[in-house]
């Protein structure tokens, strides 16, 4: 009777730990380990995350059409849509799960709690994270432009600067919405009217602004904002201005290129950011990604009609809206990434929205701490 309780003892001591090993909570961070089929050693776990939609959504072509890639020696081998082996030279080096998240504000937190290894997100999302103390680095990055501002298809402007007489006329705030607090979009759609003179507040009970912000929580909800009447206008990533348009519930009354000044024009979005502790853990495994990442941008920047057949399904949009969008993929961090970068920092800082380690910097100060380019500039050579 001993043996059979001690028998009993050792099986639930054992299922309590194969079930805590195999757990997806919380604590399944990139530091954990995982056997895979095409390896005997360990490999580490990262989790990713890329958005549903065409700015970073480009992530989903080594999983969906692996056959692009399949001459490649640093490849992804997908063994789940959400699961796939990082191979270098037949041997896979990581696995990648993706973490599926609403925006950028969502990436930053995660991040910011360990939850998430690496994020292609909004650029000031990755700010921000920094700002308030997420140890992270800016690796390059992903695309510009692919931003535009859509308003109900009734209002009666059809321009940005029309819209901004209409602001200051109107006996009451106007209702503008933004996908995520931290995204590009929101920076770019409040700092251009602040920029033009409107008074932009976040506050329901001040009437004596011009603009009203209202957080629509999600991309998925752009679009039906227009059409309930939840809000008048909003900036936000391609493909969503396109379906506004398509679906006849909105119309683009700006892309970057027609705010004023010129200052948004060919602008940076998107970036390939990371959790300092696991670059510096697995620097092997993130020159290989950054080697698929920049193969990636680079096809999808080439061949934009056959991307946007390949994304259509997955995205959930039509297969001419990715040449319309006036995105530009690429992992090349130019001079001119740098200086957008510098108007975001900017304008962040002139919006109050740094709070913490950047709150006193100027960006001179801060870029070498925030940017990493080592890994692509070696890749791209």
């Amino acid at each position: 009777m001993k043996k059979f309780f001690s028998l009993i003892t050792v099986l639930l001591l054992l299922t309590i730990t194969v079930t805590a090993c195999g757990s997806n909570s919380t604590k399944d961070t990139g530091d954990a380990k995982e056997k895979t089929n095409s390896s005997s050693e360990d490999v580490p776990v990262l989790n990713v995350s890329w958005g549903n939609e065409m700015h970073t959504g480009i992530m989903y072509l080594p999983f969906i059409a692996p056959e692009l890639f399949e001459d490649e020696s640093i490849r992804i081998n997908p063994i789940s849509d959400s699961q796939g082996e990082l191979q270098k030279d037949g041997k896979t080096i990581a696995i990648l799960k993706q973490v599926v998240t609403k925006g950028g504000s969502e990436v930053a937190t995660l991040m910011g709690q360990k939850h998430l290894d690496i994020g292609y997100t909004s650029s000031t999302a990755m700010l921000t994270a920094y700002d308030t103390g997420t140890e992270l680095s800016i690796l390059c990055p992903i695309q510009a432009d692919g931003v535009a501002i859509a308003a109900a298809k009734d209002v009666p402007y059809n321009t940005f600067d029309e819209f901004v007489k209409y602001a200051k006329e109107s006996k009451q705030p106007i209702k503008a919405g933004y996908h995520s607090a931290v995204s590009s979009p929101r920076v770019v759609l409040e700092y251009a009217m602040k920029d033009a003179g409107l008074k932009v507040t976040e506050d329901p009970g001040d009437v004596e602004a011009d603009v009203l912000l209202v957080d629509l929580k999600g991309v998925q909800n752009l679009v039906p904002s227009l059409s309930s009447g939840q809000v008048e206008l909003w900036a936000g990533p391609a493909p969503n201005p396109q379906n506004a348009e398509s679906t006849g519930v909105g119309k683009i009354i700006a892309t970057l290129n027609d705010l004023p000044e010129g200052k948004w024009s060919n602008f940076p979005c998107c970036v390939f950011s990371a959790r300092n502790e696991v670059i510096e853990k697995y620097p092997e495994v993130f020159e290989a990604l950054m080697t698929v990442t920049t193969y990636t941008a680079d096809y999808a920047n080439e061949n934009q009609e056959k991307t946007g057949e390949l994304l259509a399904d997955t995205i959930g949009v039509e297969k001419d809206i990715l040449p319309k969008s006036l995105i530009k993929y690429s992992t090349e961090p130019t001079d001119r990434f740098v200086e957008g970068m510098k108007v975001y920092y900017e304008a962040m800082t002139d919006m109050g929205k740094f709070e913490g380690r950047l709150k006193d910097n100027t960006f001179e100060e801060a870029k070498d701490d925030i940017f990493k380019f080592d890994i692509v500039n070696k890749v791209r050579s």
